[in-house]
């Protein structure tokens, strides 16, 4: 899938080709001026459509020229939007503030958001993902304004590509969810908004996916193929399968993984192309031929070194040079392969910390206001019966002592649950002494690791052991262990699991789509391997049942706020 988001536009790649044969038309200016605006837009497809650049920027210009006479901004704006995507970035940002710029104080349901959107996706494809952002969060805001659902729905799952693409694949997968149920409320959705509605399901998957919930990212994407296959899209039909590839590899199906992988991975370009040969590369290692992998590594680095762009497995890709490099005693080359780990690294790091604050000021926050508003209606309206309910509940209360204490225990343990589960979270404490068998740069080096760790979302990886995390944190187990024991005061199962139930409380408190899922489905989302496992973590950590909880959840109508 060439983008992730909608591109409904007709933006396409157009090439600086002069080869197409030129159709004889008067281009003077006194000849075009008279042409209907309608005129105009034909004459602009059709250059377009044959690549005939110089032609289409002479129509461009007196199109523009005309709508400035007559002081006409909509048609001063249209004139302009073939200039934001024939043009070098540098100079088609300019055309698409000139879009904004003209269209400002526009009633029109399209202006000037349509500017913004062709803002971002220039920024897009140039990887610069924080103006990127900001682009589509201000076009979003102004078409919810503006009521303009193709631009909600563009601009929605544009902000999840993008904190897909930047660690937020829990908040990128909320997003998609939306925008899909926004979707399927039109008429007709999957004809009508075939290209979005096969989108949705292609990032729906790939988010399901990145957050290690399989059988739900199976789902969409059958969903997907199945419909590429009714309406004979083969494009769409490759992209699908190639996520299936990815599926593939996560299941342990490794034959089947680089059978699809191969097929298909040489017809793409840029860093999808870069995106599938990391699978190919992985897949060569699982089997035992480090030489083939280190070559589908080389090949990536190489793309990479073109496109500027570096994607959420770079960092592998550049340890694995390393450690190749290092043991050919390739100095040189280590060298290289260690200043591009560094650089990545840092760079990856503070664009996300960028967009994960944009992203939540932005979008987030505005959102959750939204549902507070929703709540507090509902809860006025209701506020009688809560009375009323209330009343019950105390008379009730006043035949039983000791169930009044237990109960008024878990109700408080219950409402610091609601109210501020945060507090759940593993905290370093204050000693006064420190282990000595810990070097104290190492000690100081590994709480910090620990502190990123918990602030990410790793531990809700299943397969996690401290021999895994150990080799994460570039340490060993003995270290670790000591560490954790020492600051956390807990082991390191108790240390995983509560950070997993505090994960869990804050998600099934933000999301109530997750309030449908049984134990089972649950244990799946939070990194556990049973349902049973799950609820023996929650009430060790909470003191109260995880079936007390969603009751709780549900109670008080959260489930309802979708």
């Amino acid at each position: 899938m060439g983008l992730v988001f909608s591109c409904f536009f007709g933006i396409g790649g157009i090439s600086q080709d002069k080869a197409s044969p030129m159709v004889t038309v008067d281009l003077s200016t006194d000849s075009l001026i008279h042409l209907t605006y309608e005129q105009f837009m034909e004459l602009e497809d059709e250059a377009y459509d044959k690549n005939e650049l110089n032609r289409l920027r002479k129509l461009t210009d007196i199109h523009v020229q005309k709508a400035k006479s007559e002081s006409n901004p909509l048609e001063i704006a249209s004139g302009y939007y073939y200039r934001t995507i024939i043009e070098e970035p540098e100079l088609a940002v300019k055309y698409c503030d000139s879009i904004i710029f003209v269209t400002v104080d526009s009633e029109h349901p399209k202006y000037p958001t349509l500017g913004y959107i062709l803002k971002a996706i220039i920024y897009y494809d140039k990887a610069v993902y924080q103006l990127a952002l900001h682009n589509y969060l201000t076009a979003y805001n102004l078409a919810v304004e503006k009521k303009n659902f193709k631009h909600q729905l563009t601009s929605s799952m544009a902000i999840a590509a993008i904190r897909n693409l930047n660690g937020q694949s829990h908040a990128a997968a909320d997003i998609y969810t939306k925008s899909l149920i926004l979707l399927k409320g039109e008429e007709d959705y999957k004809n009508r908004y075939y290209k979005d509605y096969m989108i949705l399901l292609y990032n729906l998957s790939l988010a399901h996916l990145r957050i290690s919930q399989l059988d739900s990212s199976r789902l969409y994407l059958n969903e997907g193929i199945q419909r590429a296959i009714l309406v004979n899209d083969t494009m769409e039909h490759r992209d699908m399968v190639l996520v299936g590839a990815q599926l593939d590899y996560y299941e342990k199906n490794f034959e089947k993984a680089k059978d699809t992988l191969l097929k298909y991975t040489y017809q793409l370009e840029g860093n999808s192309k870069a995106m599938k040969l990391y699978y190919l590369g992985k897949i060569a290692q699982d089997s035992g031929n480090n030489n083939l992998a280190i070559t589908y590594f080389k090949q990536i680095d190489s793309i990479v070194e073109e496109t500027k762009a570096p994607f959420d497995n770079i960092k592998d890709v550049y340890q694995q040079l390393v450690m190749h490099y290092g043991l050919k005693d390739d100095q040189q080359r280590e060298i290289e392969s260690i200043e591009k780990l560094i650089f990545y690294d840092s760079l990856m790091t503070t664009d996300q910390k960028g967009i994960i604050q944009q992203a939540t000021l932005a979008y987030d926050i505005p959102y959750l206001k939204f549902q507070k508003k929703k709540a507090e209606e509902l809860l006025k309206v209701k506020s009688n019966w809560v009375l009323i309910l209330g009343t019950i509940a105390a008379l009730g209360l006043l035949g039983g002592p000791y169930f009044y204490v237990k109960a008024h225990r878990t109700k408080i343990k219950l409402r610091i649950l609601m109210e501020d589960p945060k507090k759940l979270k593993s905290n370093t404490r204050k000693v006064e002494e420190h282990p000595a068998s810990v070097p104290e740069e190492i000690r100081n080096e590994l709480l910090a690791k620990l502190e990123a760790f918990e602030k990410s979302d790793l531990y809700l990886r299943k397969d996690l052991d401290m021999t895994l995390l150990a080799q994460e944190m570039d340490t060993n187990t003995s270290y670790l262990s000591t560490i954790i024991n020492h600051y956390k005061q807990m082991s390191f199962p108790r240390y995983i699991n509560g950070l997993k139930i505090s994960t869990a409380i804050e998600e099934l408190t933000k999301k109530p789509e997750l309030l449908k899922y049984n134990y089972h489905g649950l244990a799946e989302t939070f990194g556990f391997k049973t349902g049973e496992s799950f609820s023996k973590a929650f009430y060790k950590k909470t003191g109260v049942y995880p079936s007390k909880f969603l009751k709780e959840l549900k109670v008080r109508g959260i489930g309802r706020h979708l």
